[in-house]
């Protein structure tokens, strides 16, 4: 919310990465960018804070469960 002003929908600091062909964080990414002219001097202390934020690289925070996929002897429909 600091970054994009939004509370709700896609940040707009969030950038793709073809060669990762993911979506990235673009403060940690391209802070310059992301910061604009005015105050592209704050890059680097965007990048490193950043990274604290959203914890980048602390792993990841979801609490879903893989589960079989049902069979057809299980009587999932076709």
């Amino acid at each position: 919310m600091l970054l994009s002003g939004r509370r709700s929908g896609a940040c707009r600091a969030l950038r793709w990465d073809d060669g990762a062909a993911r979506y990235l964080c673009g403060a940690m990414t391209q802070p310059d960018q992301v910061l604009g002219t005015r105050w592209r001097w704050l890059a680097p202390a965007l990048r490193r804070l950043a990274g604290r934020w959203i914890a980048a690289g602390a792993g990841c925070d979801a609490s879903m469960a893989v589960s079989a996929a049902p069979s057809a002897r299980d009587g999932a429909p076709d």
